[in-house]
């Protein structure tokens, strides 16, 4: 019995690390990103998209990939997803151009949309009830809040000291080290039966990879143009086939009945907000701090700690308060407190201190960010029943689909602004017209967020007392 459970907590702390190792993925290269545009001569585009490629493949398939473990059994989808991850992130650290790059990271998404469900999925049979239970699952979410700032600093410690390439070539040992502690410490689970709907999965993913190009583009390209709308349309269209083909399916990747109950769908709605914010931030204030304020790699992850101690704030205030007040509330302040963190970076100048500007952004995004998690995976999971899984995954989805989204409207803003402004004016300076972009776009952000806030508190509606507590 002493066996078991401790090989039970063994499996906790490798389904963990495999976990931080996905989110971590998502943000380390956002310090590191520089430095690999100025060696392989990557384009601003090219930049922004070395992080949404990412995003995109990881949270477009992370339903496909559900389901996926679900028949060929979680263990070996874990496994398999491990090793594809580890061979992609070698191919991006030895990456000979932009190319290779992006094409090593659109893999690392793909395996990461197997790794992920399975070990979700693996931590939930693993400790099935009790008060084990609520303590592996306090110290999967702890861990969890605090992986996309361990990514920065991170990557600034790498970058610093071994260069770029190595943000993604650590993800080689700490899988082999992964997949050898699940092998020891899982027992073989049995696969499933039904089918796997591998051609809904693939409609989805390519509607949101046509919405997404669709809102990409270079400074210099018109936000009407053809091929942008017809990426748009196209995109739009697909994501309508899918819903419909969803609404038929018999074992559907992404049951429309979620969608039932106004609560589950602010939770979304707050996790594709969240990502709008965060990602895009990230990768403006990293470009800042490295190229115009001149810190080097680890100064700049280092200069982004406060943000997750602003997370385990927040997260240690927020989770006893859900039992008080309900989760609308903490939805729609942490949306509000994120519009506020975009609307402080909106008057980024160049020569803008730490303290007064990029300090009180990173704080914001944490308290923010710790508001909005827990409330959300606590709203999103609410008498879902034998379909928690999948609405989680959801939840999950919404996060990577609104980063994915966010980077590529919010970057396209900034470049057409820096492009506008120094065709206006072409003697101001490129690191003016660049902080001017960021700002512009932070603009945009900070609406969309104000937006998303009141739509959450709208949408979510007041619920009975007794219903609260039952969904706690």
């Amino acid at each position: 019995m002493g066996e078991s459970r401790t090989r039970r907590w063994w499996a906790l702390a490798w389904i963990s690390v495999t976990q931080v190792m996905m989110v971590v993925d998502g943000t380390v290269m956002n310090i590191a990103v520089p430095s690999a545009q100025q060696e392989l001569g990557l384009s601003d585009v090219q930049r922004q998209w070395v992080l949404t490629v990412y995003v995109l493949a990881f949270g477009s398939l992370l339903l496909l990939g559900g389901r996926v473990s679900d028949v060929i059994g979680r263990r070996r989808a874990l496994l398999i997803g491990l090793v594809g991850f580890a061979l992609a992130s070698i191919a991006g650290g030895l990456a000979v151009s932009g190319a290779m790059l992006l094409a090593a990271r659109a893999v690392q998404g793909v395996f990461g949309a197997l790794v992920t469900p399975s070990a979700l999925a693996l931590l939930s049979v693993t400790f099935p009830d009790g008060a084990d239970r609520a303590r592996a699952f306090g110290v999967f979410g702890t861990i969890m809040g605090s992986g996309s700032g361990i990514g920065v600093v991170l990557g600034g410690v790498l970058t610093d000291s071994w260069g770029w390439r190595w943000a993604l070539l650590i993800n080689v040992p700490i899988a082999v080290a992964a997949g050898l502690g699940l092998l020891l410490s899982l027992r073989v689970d049995p696969g499933g039966r039904g089918p796997v709907d591998v051609t809904a999965g693939l409609l989805s993913a390519a509607g949101l990879t046509a919405v997404t190009l669709g809102l990409t583009g270079t400074g210099s390209s018109g936000w009407v143009s053809a091929p942008r709308l017809g990426l748009l349309v196209a995109g739009l269209g697909a994501l309508a086939v899918f819903a419909v083909v969803q609404g038929r399916a018999q074992s559907p990747l992404m049951p429309l009945s979620l969608f039932s109950d106004r609560l589950r769908v602010a939770a979304f709605t707050a996790m594709l907000a969240w990502g709008v914010a965060v990602l895009p931030t990230f990768l403006f204030l990293s470009v800042f701090l490295q190229q115009v304020a001149g810190l080097t790699p680890l100064v700049t992850g280092l200069a982004f700690l406060p943000y997750t101690a602003a997370i385990l704030l927040a997260v240690r205030l927020v989770r006893p308060a859900l039992t008080a007040a309900p989760p609308r509330v903490f939805l729609a302040a942490g949306l509000a407190l994120l519009a506020v963190g975009l609307l402080v970076l909106s008057w980024l100048t160049p020569d803008a201190p730490y303290g007064s500007r990029v300090l009180p952004v990173l704080l914001l995004l944490g308290l923010g960010t710790g508001c909005v998690q827990p409330a959300a995976n606590s709203a999103a999971t609410h008498r879902a029943g034998p379909a928690s899984g999948v609405a989680g995954a959801v939840a999950s989805t919404a996060q990577q689909v609104g980063s994915s989204i966010g980077l590529a409207l919010l970057g396209t803003i900034a470049a057409t602004t820096t492009a506008a402004l120094l065709a206006e004016a072409p003697t101001s300076g490129t690191t003016t017209a660049v902080v001017s972009g960021y700002a512009g776009a932070s603009s945009t952000g900070a609406v969309v967020l104000a937006v998303a806030a009141v739509v959450v508190l709208v949408l979510a509606g007041r619920r009975p007392a007794a219903d609260r507590t039952e969904s706690r």
